[in-house]
Parts: C-alpha cells; sequence; structure tokens
C-alpha cells in the first residue's frame, strides 16, 4: 500500500512539474534557471531535469544545468529499491595478496605507528565538515609493488590502505584551504559488521553535540560490484590518460519508514556536487543513488555517503578521485559561504 501510494505521489509530483515547466512564462521560474533553459544547447536529462525539479521548489538553492559533452556520460538519478546495494559488499573472490607486476603504485606510503595518537585531527577552531567511515576497513584491489594485511575480503585493518586513506586525503586538502575538518577514524564494520550504521550514528551525534559548527558530514565508502565471473569489478573514467575510480553520491531517504525531514537539502547538494565534479572532470561521476534507508544522513543538511569507486579498482585510482572531489568540495562550500 505504502510503495503504491509512494508510486502515485511521485508520478503526480512529476506531471505537476512537467506542466508546470511547459505552462508558467519562463520569467517566473526564476531569471538563473529560465535563462540557462532557454538555451537550445542545453538538454533536458536527468539531472538537469531534477536540478528544475529541485530549483522550483527550493528558489533559494543556486543550481545550474549542465551541458551534456560529446563522448561523456551524464549523471543522473537512480532510485534504488530496498537494500544494500552499493553499502554491504557482497563477497568477492580476491586475497589482498600482492601481484606479480613491479610497478609503483600511484600511493604516498604512510608509516604506522602504534604510538600514535588516535584522536581525530580538529583542523581549526570551528570544524564546518566531519569526514567519517561507516565501513572503514573497506580496501581495493591490491596494486603491483605493495600488499596489506587483510582482514576480510577486500577489506584491511591498515588504515594506508582502505577508505580512511581517502578521507585523510581530502582532510588534508580542506585543511590546506582553511576548511576546519574532523577525520573519525573508528572501525564501526570490525569485527562485526552488523550494526555498523548504528554505532556510526551514535558517534556523529557526539560530533555535533561537542561542535555544533559542523555543518557537513561525508561518509566515505567504496563500492562493490562483481563482473559476470563473479570477480570484483573497477569503475574507471579516463581523463588526461590516467584512470580514476568513479564517483558515486548516495542519498538517503524516508521512504524506508525512518524519520529523515533533511533529504530533500542532502538530494540538492548531492545534485549540485555532481555537476560540479562531472564539470571538472567530464564522467567521472555516476547516476546519484537514490535510497529507501537515510544512512544516518538526516543528522545534518550537508549529509552525504560517498562510494569512491569498487572493489576492483585500485586506491591510486580513488585518491586521483578524492583529489578531484575534495578540490570541488572547496569551491562548493566557498560558495555556500559566501551566499550566506
Amino acid at each position: 500500500m505504502k510503495k503504491n501510494l509512494a508510486k502515485f505521489v511521485l508520478t503526480v509530483y512529476v506531471l505537476s512539474t512537467a506542466i508546470f515547466y511547459a505552462v508558467i512564462p519562463k520569467a517566473e521560474m526564476g531569471e538563473g534557471l529560465a535563462a540557462v533553459f532557454a538555451e537550445k544547447k542545453t538538454e533536458m536529462n536527468p539531472t538537469n531535469f531534477g536540478i528544475m525539479c529541485i530549483s522550483a521548489v527550493y528558489p533559494n538553492i543556486d543550481i545550474k544545468p549542465v551541458k551534456a559533452q560529446s563522448g561523456t556520460q551524464e549523471g543522473g538519478i537512480t532510485q534504488a529499491g530496498i537494500g544494500q546495494t552499493g553499502t554491504q559488499e557482497s563477497r568477492t573472490k580476491g586475497t589482498g595478496k600482492e601481484s606479480g607486476s613491479t610497478e609503483k603504485p600511484d600511493v604516498e606510503v604512510v608509516v604506522n605507528d602504534s604510538d600514535k595518537d588516535t584522536k581525530p585531527r580538529v583542523f581549526g577552531k570551528d570544524p564546518v565538515v566531519l569526514i567519517v567511515h561507516t565501513h572503514a576497513s573497506e580496501a581495493y584491489t591490491p596494486e603491483p609493488g605493495f600488499t596489506y594485511e587483510p582482514s576480510d575480503t577486500l577489506r584491511t585493518q591498515d588504515e594506508t590502505r582502505s577508505v580512511i586513506r581517502l578521507g585523510s586525503e581530502i582532510a588534508r586538502i580542506l585543511e590546506d584551504a582553511g576548511i576546519e575538518t574532523l577525520h573519525d577514524t573508528t572501525h564501526n564494520d570490525y569485527p562485526s559488521y552488523d550494526g555498523s550504521y548504528a554505532r556510526m550514528q551514535t558517534i556523529i551525534e557526539s560530533y555535533l553535540a561537542q561542535y555544533p559548527s559542523i555543518q557537513m558530514v561525508l561518509d566515505v565508502h567504496r563500492d562493490a560490484v562483481e563482473d559476470r565471473a563473479g570477480f570484483p569489478a573497477a569503475l574507471t573514467a579516463k581523463i588526461d590518460g590516467e584512470e580514476y575510480a568513479r564517483l558515486m553520491l548516495v542519498v538517503g531517504t524516508d521512504e524506508g519508514g525512518l524519520t529523515h525531514p533533511r533529504w530533500q537539502e542532502n538530494l540538492a547538494n548531492a545534485l549540485k556536487l555532481q555537476a560540479l565534479v562531472n564539470r571538472s572532470a567530464p564522467g567521472l561521476c555516476r547516476d546519484i543513488d537514490l535510497r529507501t534507508e537515510r544512512f544516518n544522513q538526516h543528522e545534518t543538511d550537508g549529509s552525504l555517503l560517498c562510494e569512491f569507486g569498487a572493489s576492483g579498482n585500485t586506491l591510486s585510482q580513488a585518491l586521483r578521485t578524492a583529489r578531484v572531489f575534495a578540490d570541488v568540495l572547496v569551491s562548493f562550500i566557498n560558495g555556500v559561504a559566501a551566499a550566506s
């Protein structure tokens, strides 16, 4: 019954928006949006249609449609059904051991120090970004030239080889740009994977209580995709001769029954970031994954789950993408701050 009602509401919303766009004079749609859509070169693709809908409901959000570029994949929105696709990893083949090649990976080697301070680093007085990892042990296909000790299939407690390494890189770039950031490296998925999101929620709420200045929470993951043979698949985009792990932004909703009044704001941010990333690196962003689960994104208006590549990608590829995303994030945050 709920599913049928949701489908009906969604259908009515889409149709009414389409009619709104066709009937209402462009001058009444907002100067920026009307001007861009008036150009014949701008296509009514899934991303631009989504941007139009959100801009009509939230006129204060400055989102510009993007022109499709030849030879690149245009971003959009994909609505997934109930499940954990993209967040719960399937059992995949692989040992996490070194392959035979001696090619040097594009990864800065960081030595683990058993006596290091395990407290999160605070960049500045009032942090505005919190980076977390619900599944901190997620790792990538080992690259030629080094190994990591797996804690499970394509998972490791080595923070220099897991998605924690991506979080550290993003935090570094934000810090260098003067954006105060917290990076939590708690392993919520080890030794028990079950209950990871519940444990993560407690941690996020603790940070928000201690640092009310936090406006954005990024949950950094890597996706799990298999090829037809059941082996880990890589999701790559070739840019300027180098391979990058493709990025997917996951947005939770309240469709699963949990309270989530912020999901529209989260989606608006995801759409804008997707457009900015693809403008900076065409084809790097996959479709936004709109889900029935909320993934703790109800905690802030700026919550996003970011999937950097998949289990078949390498850490080098994921790091290249993380750097592009971080640079875009700097521009996005500075733009929001300037507009407020």
